[in-house]
């Protein structure tokens, strides 16, 4: 893929953004509960340059991001899964998908969504309306991957997720997803906080987490939210050790997460040399060219010339 330069060439800047990016992961009274936070700052501002995003687009797909770096958590080796909504509402569905390398890329399907809102769409849910939520699961180990889907009851990405895993895998589950803006409509903080409840966990530590989640979830700017915090340059294992300090947290360690997709040149020139041989000789007499090749899941564009389609013609 091929990154937009949001950092106007400042080497510095860009390590220092992207060194924040990080997902940590914990455990929580006892080892009941295991849970990941993850400061998606630097993810969240590269993705909206990428696909050269509004502020709402930013706020739906940022969240989708990172609830998707969020569920690498569990994974592991090179396992790897992907999260599809389609639904009715304008912003049409989307597609996120993330690995165990901490990689996270994916789309909306209606990237423009809020150039044509009523003033009966201003609400998150309305922008989703009817639909279902699919997560698929890719394990190395598995002989084929494991789908579920839901019908989308909430509207939001952190509630519709969280009741995917207790209606799909019986687990009480909670999300919630921050994307914080500046006055200026920027990007100055996202991130999320992830739980779930082992098999032996107690009603009362499981009830007693989710009550913390969703003190956080309904946070005010002034109170604080993730986003909120990264912005303000607090550091996600604090929050932690703050927000569940009476469910005796450990934390177990911590991994990078970016924006990141492994398409490239070669890869869309195999795409393009599987097409059938009159629809190659077509394009090699009319073109258009450059021929431009757009990656969905990064938005970066590849460019390929007359020779270079004669070329494939010729298989070389």
């Amino acid at each position: 893929m091929i990154k937009k330069d949001i950092y106007q060439g400042n080497l510095k800047d860009q390590l220092k953004a992207s060194a924040k990016d990080r997902l940590h992961r914990f455990i929580l009274a006892d080892g009941m509960l295991r849970g990941a936070i993850v400061n998606s700052t630097c993810m969240v501002n590269q993705m909206r340059a990428n696909h050269e995003l509004g502020p709402m687009e930013t706020l739906i797909l940022g969240q989708a991001y990172i609830a998707a770096a969020l569920l690498t958590a569990s994974l592991k080796g090179r396992d790897r899964i992907s999260m599809h909504i389609e639904c009715s509402g304008k912003l049409n569905g989307l597609d996120v998908e993330s690995n165990a390398f901490g990689e996270v890329r994916g789309y909306l399907k209606n990237p423009n969504f809020s150039n044509n809102l009523s003033g009966r769409e201003s609400t998150l849910s309305s922008l989703f309306g009817a639909g279902f939520l699919t997560v698929t699961k890719y394990l190395e180990d598995a002989k084929t991957p494991y789908s579920g889907k839901i019908m989308l009851e909430y509207g939001s990405i952190a509630e519709d997720l969280a009741n995917y895993f207790v209606q799909s895998e019986q687990t009480p589950t909670a999300f919630s997803l921050s994307v914080h803006f500046n006055e200026q409509q920027e990007v100055d903080g996202a991130g999320g906080i992830f739980l779930q409840a082992m098999p032996d966990a107690q009603e009362s530590k499981i009830a007693e987490a989710e009550d913390i989640i969703r003190q956080i979830s309904l946070t005010t700017e002034t109170d604080l939210s993730i986003g909120a915090a990264f912005a303000k340059d607090i550091e996600p294992d604090h929050i932690v050790l703050e927000k569940f300090e009476k469910m005796t947290p450990l934390l177990l360690g911590n991994y990078r997460t970016e924006f990141f997709c492994r398409c490239n040149q070669n890869t869309m020139q195999r795409y393009i040399s599987r097409l059938p041989v009159e629809d190659l000789i077509d394009i090699a007499q009319n073109g258009p060219f450059p021929l431009e090749i757009r990656c969905h899941h990064c938005n970066t564009v590849y460019n390929f010339s007359q020779p270079d389609i004669e070329c494939m013609l010729k298989g070389c």
